[in-house]
C-alpha cells in the first residue's frame, strides 16, 4: 500500500470518529434488550433496561443525552438521577460523566449479564394539543448510546391513566424510522408496547406516548439556542419594543437640548453692522463697539477655528498693530510673508487679540508666516481659551462653549458604553435585539448631540441673528459708496468681517477698482500691507487670497 492511501484510510478513521462517535466505542458481540419504563403523575420516567450479552463482557459504557434539538433555535434539556446498575440482583461498580450534553456511564460487566440500568428521567413530558384538548406527550429514547449491535429489542411504558396516542421510531440518531411492531392503548393491553430489531450499536429507539393533560405533568425545559436570527427576532413584540425605545431615547434628547442646549431667546434684536451715510451717496462701514472679527466666527459655529484667528489677524493689521510685508519672491518660489509689530495704536485690545499679537509678532522681532506653525505650537491655546473666556464674559454664552462640549461628551460616552453593555446583554440573552440597536443609536446620538450643547444667552442669540443680517449685508452692499479718496482705508476696515462672514472677494475688487493709475507700481498704499517694488494694488485680490489660506494652512499644521 503507497504511503497517500495510508494517509487517506487516517484520515477517513479519524472522520468516522468524529462523526459517528458511538460506532467508534463499538464493541463485539451483540444484546438482547427488554425496557420497561414507569411514568408518575409528577412526569418523572423510571426506566429499567435489561440487557442479555450473547458472550461475556468486562465492561460497557452506555451515553445518555442530555439535550435533544427540536430546531436550530430550540432544545429540550433532561435531568438524569437514581442512577443504578445490577448483574444478577448483586449491584456492580459503576461511574458516570456528565456534561452539558450527557451522561456517560461506565458499568463493570463481568460477564454476560443479564445487566439491569435503571435510572430516572426529568424533563421527557411536554404540553401538547390534541384533538379533543391538551395532552402530555412523553417522549424519550428508551435504547440510545449503546456499543453493542442489539439482536432485538422489546418495551412496554406504564402510565397512570389510558394512552390517547402511541409512537415508536427506531434507527440511527436523526435520521429514524418506524419500529417493527407498536400495540397498547386499549382496555385489553393498557399499555404502550413496541418491539425492534436488529439494530446496530449506536442506534437508538424512542417511544412517544400521549396522556390527558391532567392526569400527567409536564416537565419539558425548553432552552434557546443562541444565533444571530434569535437575537434579532422580528415580530410585533420585538418591534415594538425597539420603536417604543426608540421613541423615548429620542423625547428624551429632545428635552435634554431643549433644557439645557437651546439657545435662550434674544430680548431685542439689533444691528452689528451697517453702512452709514456720511455725504450725498457715499457711507462707511460700522460695527458694534467691541464686536471684533474674532468673535464673529466663535459665536457664529461656537468654536474657535482657524479661520477665526486669521481674520483677528487680519483685523490688528487693518487697525495699526501690526504690518504685514509680502517679500519678493524667487523664480518659481514660495511666497511668503514678514509680520511685525507697528507703533501701538489708540485702541485698546482685548485680552485674546493681545495674546495674538504677543505670540506672532514679539516686540523688535519679525515673524515670516512659513513659520508661524512653530509660533503659534505652544501659544495657540492660550489664544483659543482668552477668546472663549472673553465670548462668556461679554455675556454671549453662559459657559464656555468647549468646556460645554468636553463635558457632554465625556457624558456621552458613559451612555454609549452602557448602552453598549446593554446591547451586548440583550443580544446575548434575549430576542430583543432590535432595541439593543436602537440602544446604541441613542448612545451615540447623545455623544453627536455634545457638539450642539453650547448654549447662547438672550444677548448671544440676538448677536446671532445680527451677524446673518451683517453676512447678507456683506454680500449685497454695494461697494461704489466708499467716500472718494478714502476708499482703500474705509474697505480695509470691514475685511477682517468678511474673511468670517462672505464677501471677501467682491470688497477686494473694490480697493482694485479705487486704484486711480493702475500702470504705476503700489507697494506701499495700504498702510498694512507693503508689497515689493513691482507690485501693484491689482495683485491684492491674489496677494491676500494666499496669505489667508497660508495662515490657515499654518494654523491647521500646528
Amino acid at each position: 500500500m503507497s504511503r497517500r492511501a495510508r494517509c487517506w484510510m487516517l484520515i477517513a478513521a479519524v472522520a468516522t470518529m468524529l462523526w459517528w462517535p458511538s460506532a467508534a466505542l463499538a464493541q463485539d458481540g451483540e444484546a438482547a434488550a427488554e425496557v420497561a419504563g414507569v411514568v408518575a403523575a409528577d412526569g418523572t420516567l423510571r426506566v429499567t433496561q435489561t440487557l442479555t450479552f450473547d458472550a461475556p463482557l468486562d465492561e460497557l459504557t452506555q451515553v445518555l443525552a442530555l439535550t435533544r434539538s427540536i430546531d436550530s433555535s430550540h432544545f429540550h434539556r433532561y435531568r438524569i438521577s437514581n442512577i443504578s446498575a445490577t448483574v444478577a440482583g448483586e449491584a456492580v461498580d459503576l461511574a458516570t460523566t456528565t456534561t452539558a450534553t450527557q451522561v456517560e456511564i461506565r458499568m463493570a460487566v463481568d460477564g454476560a449479564g443479564p445487566l439491569i440500568l435503571a435510572y430516572d428521567v426529568h424533563g421527557a413530558t411536554r404540553t401538547e394539543q390534541g384533538q379533543d384538548g391538551a395532552l402530555t406527550m412523553l417522549q424519550w429514547p428508551l435504547i440510545q448510546g449503546l456499543p453493542v449491535a442489539l439482536s432485538q429489542v422489546a418495551g412496554v411504558v406504564e402510565g397512570p391513566a389510558l394512552p390517547d396516542m402511541i409512537g415508536c421510531e427506531a434507527g440511527p440518531r436523526g435520521s429514524v424510522g418506524r419500529c417493527a411492531a407498536l400495540g397498547g392503548g386499549t382496555f385489553a393491553q393498557p399499555d404502550a408496547a413496541f418491539q425492534d430489531g436488529p439494530r446496530d450499536a449506536g442506534d437508538e429507539v424512542v417511544l412517544s406516548v400521549a396522556y390527558p393533560a391532567d392526569e400527567v405533568a409536564a416537565t419539558a425545559d425548553l432552552q434557546e439556542r443562541w444565533s444571530l436570527d434569535r437575537a434579532f427576532t422580528v415580530s410585533w413584540p420585538t418591534v415594538l419594543a425597539a420603536l417604543g425605545a426608540a421613541l423615548l431615547g429620542g423625547a428624551l434628547l429632545l428635552l435634554l437640548h431643549r433644557r439645557a442646549g437651546r439657545d435662550l431667546a434674544p430680548s431685542a434684536a439689533h444691528a452689528i453692522g451697517s453702512f452709514a451715510p456720511v455725504g450725498p451717496g457715499e457711507s462707511v462701514f460700522r460695527v458694534a463697539e467691541g464686536v471684533r472679527p474674532g468673535h464673529v466666527g466663535t459665536v457664529a459655529d461656537e468654536r474657535v477655528d482657524p479661520i477665526d484667528v486669521t481674520a483677528t489677524l487680519v483685523d490688528l493689521a487693518v487697525r495699526g498693530h501690526l504690518l504685514i510685508t509680502e517679500l519678493p519672491r524667487p523664480s518659481h518660489g514660495l511666497l511668503d510673508w514678514a509680520i511685525e509689530r507697528t507703533e501701538a495704536p489708540v485702541d485698546e485690545l482685548a485680552r485674546f487679540e493681545q495674546e495674538l499679537l504677543d505670540a506672532v509678532a514679539p516686540e523688535g522681532e519679525q515673524t515670516l508666516v512659513s513659520r508661524l506653525s512653530g509660533r503659534l505650537a505652544d501659544r495657540i491655546v492660550g489664544i483659543q481659551d482668552a477668546l472663549y473666556d472673553d465670548v462668556v464674559a461679554r455675556g454671549w454664552f453662559e459657559q464656555r462653549p468647549d468646556s460645554t462640549r468636553s463635558s457632554w461628551r465625556t457624558r456621552g460616552y458613559v451612555v454609549l458604553g452602557l448602552a453598549f453593555l446593554a446591547a451586548v446583554v440583550l443580544v446575548a440573552f434575549t430576542t430583543l435585539g432590535l432595541m439593543a440597536l436602537v440602544l446604541v443609536s441613542v448612545g451615540a446620538a447623545v455623544v453627536w448631540v455634545a457638539d450642539r450643547m453650547p448654549r447662547r444667552t438672550a444677548a448671544g442669540t440676538a448677536l446671532l441673528d445680527g451677524l446673518g443680517a451683517l453676512s447678507a449685508l456683506l454680500a449685497t452692499h454695494t461697494t461704489a459708496e466708499m467716500p472718494r479718496g478714502r476708499e482703500l482705508q474705509e474697505i480695509s476696515r470691514l475685511l477682517g468681517y468678511t474673511v468670517v462672514l462672505g464677501g471677501k472677494e467682491r470688497w477686494l475688487e473694490a480697493m482694485v477698482a479705487a486704484d486711480d493709475d493702475d500702470t504705476v507700481p503700489d507697494p506701499a498704499v495700504l498702510s498694512w500691507y507693503h508689497a515689493p517694488g513691482t507690485w501693484h494694488l491689482q495683485d491684492l485680490p491674489a496677494s491676500m487670497t494666499q496669505f489667508i489660506h497660508t495662515v490657515q494652512g499654518a494654523l491647521y499644521s500646528r
